[in-house]
């Protein structure tokens, strides 16, 4: 489940060429990173699950590689309000409120993030903990109301679902934007930024609209559901659906969801060629494991400084698609600043392959110096061409500099 806006109220100027609009915030200058609850915990959770993980993000490195946000996700609030209409929750698992949470992570140096939905009732993902689905959990009615309170608590990020939304068939372009100008309304009256993320799934086609109005929105369905394992095929079709390179810029990004990066079953070489695909799209990266409990392979590719630096390239473009010299053998392309190329070698197929990298489908000519990320080696300097051999259903991860 999971997307972003920051504060003081400005001009964005969305990527596709529509007129610029009054959005919350100034644009975020790199795609937001952090951890979201739902992969791991689904509706578990409370103010020590999410503690712990605020530990752990601190403990494993993590916030010194840039990890930023702490999210709780679905599952947080019953839907239950006061005679004003203000959001309550149950003191039992969540002691001193939800402004007690929010001070926490922000202690340990951090940014915190709340959920809501876009319609009266939430997504009633309730599992595992058996309780029945709770009527009311959306901020349809409340928006002014919703995001002030969670300004008020302290939050900094939002993510904004479409359960509601989608049953109600809400108009969403026209929702979110209800949503945003609110978030606006709640930052003058606060002064803290609030970070909006757009999970509309993409069935509204985001892309067209939301850079007038938010930092990220989803591009597709969830890439993994409670109790299943994460596959390669999902982490391949959520990549494929979030191809839309002219909406993206510094500030706005399309959102293909949050990371599987160390979820039981996934492998590290599978870890490797997630992280490498989302850095190449200039993704937001927002782990989904339990971090109080992941590998040292684990840690050791969320926190790959040469892999975030891609990611969070000032220029915040979304790598394309340049070659694909046989099927299923893919090479795609980032620029970077200092008109360096971040390269994906991509191997669909169900064997090893060759693939070819020309430095003109790059938009460079001349000799460059290549670096194979993973293996932090350089590779010397090349001319016209060179191959790199990608093992089955596995990609190869490159930086290429003029020399």
């Amino acid at each position: 489940m999971g997307a972003t806006v920051l504060a003081a109220v400005s001009l964005v100027a969305p990527a596709w060429g529509g007129p610029a609009s009054a959005g919350p915030s100034a644009p975020a200058e790199a795609p937001p990173m952090g951890w979201a609850s739902w992969n791991s915990f689904a509706a578990q959770i409370n103010y020590g699950v999410i503690k712990a993980q605020a530990d752990a993000m601190v403990s494993s490195g993590m916030r010194d590689a840039g990890y930023r946000y702490v999210n709780i996700d679905e599952g947080w609030w019953q839907g239950t309000r006061d005679a004003a209409g203000n959001i309550t929750v149950d003191a039992k698992d969540w002691p001193g409120g939800m402004k007690a949470i929010a001070d926490y992570i922000h202690g340990k140096g951090l940014k915190a993030g709340i959920y809501t939905d876009a319609g009266k009732n939430g997504c009633g993902y309730y599992y595992p903990t058996g309780r029945p689905a709770a009527p009311g959990s959306g901020s349809e009615g409340h928006y002014d109301q919703d995001f002030l309170q969670f300004s008020r608590w302290g939050f900094d990020f939002v993510k904004v679902d479409w359960c509601g939304g989608d049953v109600e068939g809400l108009n969403a372009r026209n929702a979110y934007q209800a949503i945003s100008d609110a978030i606006g309304r709640a930052t003058a009256k606060t002064g803290r930024p609030l970070t909006l993320s757009i999970c509309d799934w993409g069935k509204q086609d985001p892309w067209n609209w939301a850079p007038g109005m938010s930092t990220m929105w989803r591009t597709s369905q969830d890439i993994i559901y409670w109790g299943q394992s994460p596959s390669m095929d999902r982490v391949l079709g959520n990549f494929d659906a979030a191809q839309h390179p002219t909406a993206q810029s510094a500030g706005h990004y399309n959102d293909p969801d949050m990371l599987v990066v160390g979820m039981p079953g996934f492998t590290p070489a599978q870890n490797r060629s997630h992280l490498s695909l989302w850095a190449v799209s200039g993704a937001p990266l927002l782990a989904g494991n339990n971090l109080a409990t992941m590998t040292a392979d684990t840690k050791a590719a969320l926190t790959n400084r040469e892999v975030i630096a891609i990611d969070q390239d000032s220029l915040g473009r979304q790598g394309t698609r340049v070659a694909e010299d046989q099927p299923g053998r893919q090479v795609y392309s980032k620029v970077l600043t200092g008109n360096r190329r971040a390269v994906v070698a991509l191997n669909r197929t169900d064997a090893a392959a060759t693939i070819t990298v020309r430095v003109a489908d790059l938009g460079l000519s001349g000799r460059v110096s290549v670096r194979d990320i993973w293996k932090a080696a350089d590779l010397g300097a090349k001319t016209t061409s060179f191959t790199v051999t990608v093992p089955a259903h596995d990609s190869v991860l490159l930086t290429v500099t003029p020399a």
